[in-house]
């Protein structure tokens, strides 16, 4: 369950942020400030505790959360945590931390919406660092580009509008290459299998012609 509430935590606390700016624009920082020290410490804490951890863990992981989502498709919020995606959560929460902290008096437009946005991209990086459904992979990357795009064309620097622009198309160019590419796994898997699913591990295990592969 933890490694739900290291995506909750990130989305509810950009919305907060973003209210709060109506009220004082000050209290976003702190929100957005106490979101990632809340995620880091419990990162840090998995990461002292991760022998114990893996020694009571019934499975390869050291944490897992599993259930059905879209269970017609085949589709489930399955999130899981090994050592080395736990510190890729650990860095990205630090850095999270240090994006806050720079920003903190170079910011003064719009603050509320800025944590609002730096909060939700960093949900869908860890989002896309944790899931091991590639539907709910692709979902999280399509969380974590749209609000990049708005950090890049309001707060950027010069032709922020135009590397917005560019990076938006390029991003969702090769996004929705990687979907059609997840979609044909997910069909040549079924035709073979008869079982329609995301499941990272079970599609790895898909075996296709020479000529499908080169298609995927």
């Amino acid at each position: 369950m933890i490694l739900l509430w290291f995506i909750i935590i990130l989305f509810v606390g950009g919305i907060l942020a973003w209210i709060a700016e109506y009220w004082n624009a000050s209290i976003s920082r702190w929100i957005s400030m106490l979101a990632l020290i809340i995620n880091f410490c419990l990162a840090s804490y998995l990461l002292a505790a991760q022998n114990e951890i893996a020694i009571l863990s019934e499975s390869s992981w050291l944490l897992y959360y599993r259930i059905p989502w879209i269970p017609s498709f085949g589709i489930s919020f399955y999130l899981a945590l090994d050592g080395l995606s736990l510190v890729m959560l650990i860095l990205t929460f630090f850095l999270g931390i240090l994006a806050v902290l720079t920003s903190w008096k170079e910011l003064q437009y719009k603050i509320g919406f800025f944590h609002f946005n730096l909060l939700w991209v960093l949900a869908g990086i860890t989002g896309v660092f944790l899931t091991m459904d590639l539907f709910l992979f692709y979902f999280f990357w399509e969380v974590m580009l749209i609000p990049m795009y708005l950090l890049i064309g309001i707060w950027g620097h010069e032709n922020r509008r135009y590397a917005a622009f560019k990076f938006f198309i390029f991003t969702q160019a090769s996004g929705l290459l990687m979907f059609v590419a997840i979609l044909g796994l997910y069909f040549v898997h079924g035709n073979l299998t008869g079982e329609y699913t995301f499941d990272y591990f079970k599609l790895l295990g898909t075996t296709f012609s020479p000529e499908v592969g080169r298609w995927l």
